[in-house]
């Protein structure tokens, strides 16, 4: 992951296109070793990803996917190379299980063959059990 200031969009995708090659040295040499099998991206922004996309260093890419965060939608959509992870279904502070049920959203989450992971976070013990059932009606999950 490349952070940067996130507050300086320019500035951040100048800095990781001045270190493409340093970056990409790195990962090819933490794939080699078999310290990593897999390097992902998440890139925060649709123009860092553009930029990323050119450089082709990394196997999946991280995005934040819920019924509010659909900027990546198009990008989870159409790109075949690339299989997502997808971040925060329920919207962090977002609150999105005030308005939806945690079944709607886990749906939500998971509605493209192009997400090959979920990243959950729970705040209490019944989101785990809710989670838990989720996944046993699932049987392709």
């Amino acid at each position: 992951m490349w952070r940067g200031n996130l507050a300086n969009e320019i500035k951040r995708i100048k800095n990781f296109t001045k270190d493409i090659k340093k970056i990409s040295k790195l990962f090819k040499y933490l794939l080699k070793t078999k310290k990593v099998k897999e390097i992902y991206i998440f890139p925060y922004t649709k123009a860092f990803l553009e930029r990323s996309l050119k450089y082709n260093f990394f196997d999946n890419i991280c995005v934040y996917r819920n019924p509010k965060e659909t900027e990546f939608d198009k990008f989870i959509k159409h790109n075949k190379k690339h299989k997502f992870i997808t971040i925060r279904p329920f919207g962090g502070k977002l609150k999105l299980l005030r308005k939806h049920k945690l079944k709607y959203l886990l749906n939500y989450s998971i509605s493209n063959n192009n997400i090959k992971r979920v990243i959950l976070t729970c705040s209490n013990k019944k989101q785990i059990g809710q989670i838990v059932s989720f996944c046993n009606d699932k049987k392709n999950f």
